[in-house]
């Protein structure tokens, strides 16, 4: 039993005495803390790399919002323009009817024109 004591002495004193035996402790004490204090690092990093995925994707939004507005501006400058050349198109189909001979192949224009 004095060679096992003897051996334990001495390991114990190789690891830097009773300061050793009082960091193990220490250490085991704490493990649960460290666990803690470890987790909320990883949390971190983790909350860390969501917020930067999220402005990344905020970013790619605003820049997709703006071609729509932009496109949307177009089409409906494009529509604007259909609608006044559909307006025009009445006016001259309208102006049209009203000039039409309703006899076919005939002499005497009716209505009258003034052609």
């Amino acid at each position: 039993m004095n060679i096992e004591l003897s051996d334990i002495i001495t390991i114990v004193g190789t690891m830097g005495g009773v300061e050793g035996v009082k960091w193990a402790i220490r250490a085991w004490i704490n493990r649960k803390n460290d666990a803690r204090i470890e987790d909320a690092r990883a949390d971190v990093e983790e909350f860390k790399a969501l917020r930067e995925y999220n402005e990344f994707l905020q970013k790619q939004l605003s820049d997709k919002e703006e071609r729509f507005v932009e496109q949307t501006g177009r089409l409906r400058q494009v529509q604007d323009e259909l609608f006044t050349l559909k307006e025009s198109f009445s006016d001259v189909k309208l102006e049209l009817a009203l000039k039409r001979c309703e006899k076919k192949r005939c002499g005497d224009r009716e209505p009258q024109n003034g052609y």
